[in-house]
């Protein structure tokens, strides 16, 4: 038994953002924040979408087999693509930590930026 393949990954290139020394603290945080949010959703549903054989013939188990491969165990199922897209947005995260160094800001005004929504986690 086959089922189709997940479909192919986004291509082409992303979104571009512009950040200014006035908007990038905010930039960071959103942007660091959404990914920890997807990041921590992602991971608890992980086990949720594990397919289980609704019978232990041999249809059942190979079917339960091919879903769990291409929702979440292959290199190239729908979780691990939600996994790296949401890495990619922790390395955008990243990449605002250094343009907002390269402003001038200091590690404590980044880690200050950030104090005021540690409370929602």
């Amino acid at each position: 038994m086959t089922a189709p393949a997940p479909p192919p990954a986004p291509g082409g290139p992303g979104q571009t953002i512009t950040v200014t020394p006035e908007n990038v603290l905010a930039a960071r945080r959103v942007i660091g924040e959404a990914a920890e949010d997807a990041k921590f959703k992602l991971q608890n549903l992980r086990t949720k979408l594990m397919v289980q054989a609704s019978a232990r013939d041999e249809i059942s188990t190979t079917a339960a087999a091919v879903w769990n491969r291409n929702l979440l165990v292959g290199p190239e199922s729908h979780f691990e693509r939600l996994h790296s897209y949401v890495e990619s947005v922790e390395e955008l995260a990243n990449q605002l930590e250094e343009a907002a160094k390269a402003y001038g800001f200091t590690d404590e005004e980044i880690e200050a930026s950030f104090k005021s929504s540690e409370a929602r986690f």
